[in-house]
């Protein structure tokens, strides 16, 4: 069976969030490279053949030859996890309504920064925070005749002021930011390590992080801590769980209101009880549900 494969949807998924179009290329921050892709088609939702990339060429600056594979995770066994979450209802729709959707394997460091920045705000604002920072402190490249930055250094971030950062428009986040930063230039969060170590394991060294709650740190492990069983629950997973899952939790444990915030515990329910319905490849299912769920809001990427 051929997996269809389609990076447009992909990077417009609330994944990562430093990409931007020039006709028919996307140009995306990757820590210190501009990476580039350039279709040939004129439809968002076309696929492409995942043994033949015809339709679809990709570049970097500086040159890194196949990222393509490592950031759209195009070297997993995407046909037995689809095949896995195919027995759920809702995720087999979405499959099948979005079938070129891939999840995405960020560079760490800019991945933990992005969604330190992304509590309580919308993509658009996201958006705008992260090129300002990676306009005020990373290095200027010029790629293709165009100008681009590269994703802050740890210790650039390390070094800026309070003032600095609030310059960038990233308000209270300053100090999460400058915390984050210190935390790793002092060698208390190892990339590596966290990788290595198991999901609860690698949860708790993040949430030791000031600015670093529940669903940041699942965001964090699932896109570039390679722990595929992770499940970000914001409110749009939260009404997903509500309309199509409330069958899994009882009575006692589903007594809150979707308008209202979750508590820690309350995340930790849902958290395990999803978790274990969905298994290991719960990452991708969450993505899944997570697309499906603002598209069908008529939510803009």
């Amino acid at each position: 069976m051929t997996i269809p494969f389609n990076p447009e949807i992909s990077i417009n998924s609330g994944q990562m969030f430093l990409w931007e179009q020039i006709g028919n290329s996307w140009y995306g921050t990757y820590g210190d490279h501009i990476i580039k892709f350039s279709t040939s088609w004129t439809n968002k939702s076309s696929c492409i053949d995942n043994s033949k990339n015809n339709a679809i060429q990709f570049y970097s600056y500086p040159e890194v030859k196949g990222w393509e594979r490592k950031v759209f995770r195009l070297d997993d066994d995407i046909e037995k996890i689809l095949s896995t979450l195919s027995n759920d209802t809702l995720v087999s729709k979405t499959i099948r309504k979005y079938p070129g959707l891939r999840l995405m394997r960020q560079e760490p460091y800019q991945c933990i920064f992005s969604f330190v920045c992304a509590s309580n705000t919308n993509i658009l604002m996201i958006r705008k925070m992260l090129k300002n920072l990676s306009k005020k402190f990373g290095c200027k490249v010029i790629f293709d005749g165009k100008e681009f930055y590269t994703f802050p250094s740890v210790n650039s971030l390390n070094k800026a002021t309070i003032n600095e950062l609030h310059s960038c428009g990233v308000g209270y986040r300053a100090k999460a930011i400058k915390a984050l930063a210190n935390h790793i230039v002092s060698g208390n969060l190892d990339i590596d390590y966290l990788i290595r170590i198991r999901y609860y394991d690698a949860k708790e060294e993040l949430l030791k992080v000031y600015g670093i709650g529940n669903k940041i740190a699942d965001c964090i492990l699932l896109f570039s801590l390679e722990k595929l069983d992770a499940f970000p629950i914001d409110v749009w997973i939260l009404r997903a769980l509500s309309r199509y899952y409330s069958w899994l939790f009882n009575e006692n444990e589903n007594k809150f209101k979707m308008t209202e915030r979750i508590t820690i515990n309350q995340y930790k329910v849902l958290s395990a009880t999803i978790r274990n319905y969905f298994g290991k490849y719960s990452g991708y299912a969450q993505q899944y549900i997570f697309y499906y769920m603002r598209e069908i809001a008529g939510k803009k990427w």
